[in-house]
């Protein structure tokens, strides 16, 4: 196993089967106009492409896309048929979950000390959130879209004052 002292080197040496020359280039190169950031790692301070601090930086993209993920099946929990326009967002405790939730995950990935303990890695801000929206969006349109079947398939009893789902997904047996 490769350990953060080990971070420079270069893991396709472990690739046997190719000659050297066979290797890919680095995506950024040391001369063009890119931001340091985006070339060395902020703890080791070796190059991230083709090292082990590749691996870093992809661990703590994840990290961040899963939370991106709970974002929104905390929005689809909240309510079993109305839509999140028509419930709203008046839960204090899920919005300061939201909040929380985004603040740890900044944390765990922007303090330096963290970084070394945990082995999590600065994302660039582009890269923050952006990547995993298309999860989040997927996820919230799949949600309304079900909710919006569900409402077309709701019964309001007037002698019970309940509600009979005859909807999609969702059969409640009681009247």
């Amino acid at each position: 196993m490769l350990t953060p002292r080990e971070s420079a080197l270069d893991v396709r040496l472990f690739f046997t089967d190719r000659e050297p020359s066979e290797w890919a280039t680095c995506r950024w190169r040391f001369d063009d106009e890119v931001p340091h950031f985006y070339k060395t790692s902020n703890v080791s301070s070796n190059q991230i492409c083709h090292t082990v601090e590749a691996l870093y930086y992809a661990q703590s993209g994840y990290l961040i896309s899963i939370v991106c993920v709970q974002w929104s099946d905390l929005m689809i929990c909240k309510t079993r048929n109305l839509s999140i326009s028509q419930q709203g967002m008046i839960n204090g405790n899920a919005n300061f979950a939201l909040f929380f939730e985004t603040a740890l995950v900044a944390i765990l990935c922007y303090v330096p000390f963290l970084n070394t303990v945990l082995g999590t890695r600065m994302i660039a801000f582009p890269h923050f959130a952006v990547p995993s929206m298309s999860f989040f969006m997927v996820i919230m349109f799949y949600d309304e879209t079900r909710k919006v079947f569900l409402r077309r398939g709701m019964v309001h009893s007037r002698s019970t004052g309940r509600i009979k789902f005859d909807g999609w997904v969702v059969r409640n047996t009681y009247y």
